[in-house]
């Protein structure tokens, strides 16, 4: 039995037909390399920058008496408050811009969701059902705001 073809190092008339080449059925599937997708989905990148460096300077303000300042400093609730933030700072930017206006739906999602989950450690347990609300909202509207 022949073992199954390597589709990296397989030559391209073995896998597609002529007009179907390896190259532009890869780079035009959802399943990019990261190299590709880090180029191509720039705001998606600069955003987890800045998550990354927003959890160290959480981390540092909270291990030096920076946080001994504020009665109400809780680390995580913080972090997660901020995360919300620059997530839905992002969305802004998806949604303006028809280049990256793909994933605007889930940046919206996600950067409410850690909205929710900061505020509720902030400030209390009923913050995390109002962000969580406006989700459901925007989702109703969203389906019954569709033309059939």
């Amino acid at each position: 039995m022949a073992e199954p073809l390597d589709r990296r190092t397989a030559p391209e008339s073995t896998l597609y037909g002529a007009e179907d080449s390896w190259e532009t059925t890869w780079k035009d599937s959802w399943e990019k390399e990261w190299e590709e997708w880090w180029r191509t989905d720039r705001v998606d990148a600069v955003g987890w920058a800045a998550l990354f460096l927003w959890g160290a300077i959480v981390v540092v303000a909270h291990n030096t008496s920076f946080q001994n300042s504020f009665d109400w400093w809780n680390g995580w609730g913080v972090f997660w408050f901020g995360a919300g933030v620059i997530v839905l700072v992002e969305t802004v930017f998806r949604s303006t811009l028809p280049r990256y206006r793909s994933k605007w739906g889930w940046t919206l999602f996600w950067g409410t969701a850690f909205l929710a989950i900061g505020l509720g450690e902030l400030a209390g347990p009923v913050w995390y059902a109002l962000p969580l609300a406006a989700i459901a909202a925007v989702i109703l509207s969203g389906a019954f705001s569709r033309s059939a």
